[in-house]
């Protein structure tokens, strides 16, 4: 994996949310969202994206999880795909143990932002059932209705986002 990152030729978006998402956000000091101003490719500036795509390296060692320990799954969603980090805490830190992400099809880039958002989580779960089974875990999210999603009567809800809920639960 260490070797894919460097050897990675991937597009700038890709990268700043890789970073983004992995809580790198010294690495892109001063970048501004939706500026859309040219950046001219230098040697400084090539220098500055070959640091972020090793620092990134390191942010991706895994860590091999440990019965007992409580987990946590950070997910972030955007219009096109989801992306999700299953960790662990052991040793007075969040060890990262496995990553997850998939493009949205058609039908989920029509999903409101809400839907987007219960979808990443409910695929995340799916995804790494086999790791947080028998453990204690907290998700995280930056979306705050879906704080209220795990409280609200199932009858408000669509079936699909019922569906996703119970599976969640």
């Amino acid at each position: 994996m260490l070797d894919t990152i460097h050897e990675l030729n991937p597009s700038i978006h890709h990268i700043f949310g890789n970073i983004t998402f992995l809580g790198l956000h010294d690495l892109v000091k001063g970048a501004k969202k939706k500026d859309r101003r040219k950046v001219p490719w230098t040697e400084g500036t090539i220098k500055n994206f070959e640091q972020c795509k090793s620092d990134l390296a390191k942010a991706a060692l895994y860590s091999f999880p440990k019965s007992g320990l409580p987990l946590s799954l950070c997910a972030d969603a955007s219009d096109f795909a989801i992306g999700s980090v299953l960790q662990q805490y052991a040793d007075e830190s969040w060890k990262q143990i496995a990553f997850f992400s998939n493009m949205l099809n058609e039908t989920q880039k029509a999903y409101s932002t809400y839907d987007r958002e219960l979808l990443r989580i409910y695929l995340s779960v799916k995804h790494f059932k086999h790791l947080m089974e028998e453990n204690d875990f907290i998700i995280y999210t930056d979306h705050k209705p879906l704080t209220f999603a795990f409280q609200q009567k199932n009858d408000k809800a669509l079936p699909r986002e019922q569906r996703q809920l119970q599976y969640i639960l």
